[in-house]
């Protein structure tokens, strides 16, 4: 199971929350931690961003060479929390998660992909390719922006900038 810790503050920060779509805000954020998280010797992996009523959860996935233990989400909540703390427009509440990105994680990066060839993947296309938009298989390769799967024992090449989502 992963290991996940969250913290909830009820401070007002401002206009942001409306303002910013959900994909800037992203953005922003990842921008604001990134560093913090690398100096601890860990692996920022993905931000998420959903807005509720009246509240923004924003889900940080770390990831480490050793795993990710409940102790590790105490210590990177800690950090950014202060960041996220400093940012006086950055919204009205907010609800942090820090968690490992668990055995259903977002590949995003290409060194991503590299770290999972031989293990099963699930891909959502962005668009339909094929009459279809989801790919299971086996990770073969990636070569530049390009992987192959093999689905059925049939070798599927698909572009990396066709992908939507790949877990």
């Amino acid at each position: 199971a992963p290991a996940t810790i969250i913290v909830v503050w009820p401070r007002i920060w401002g206009f942001i929350f409306g303002c910013f779509n959900m994909s800037d805000l992203r953005v922003k954020i990842q921008e604001m931690i990134q560093s913090s998280i690398e100096i601890m010797n860990y692996e920022l992996i993905d931000v998420e961003c959903h807005r509720g009523n009246k509240s923004l959860k924003i889900i940080v996935y770390i990831d480490h060479v050793n795993g990710i233990t409940i102790d590790d989400c105490v210590t990177v909540t800690n950090a950014i929390s202060k960041i996220i703390d400093e940012d006086d427009v950055l919204i009205e509440h907010c609800n942090l998660e820090v968690s490992s990105p668990g055995l259903n994680r977002k590949l995003i990066l290409k060194e991503h992909y590299d770290k999972f060839i031989g293990k099963d993947i699930k891909v959502k296309l962005k668009r339909k390719i094929d009459n279809r938009k989801i790919y299971k298989g086996i990770l073969l390769e990636r070569i530049d922006g390009r992987i192959s799967i093999v689905e059925n024992n049939q070798k599927i090449s698909i572009q990396m900038d066709t992908i939507e989502i790949c877990r």
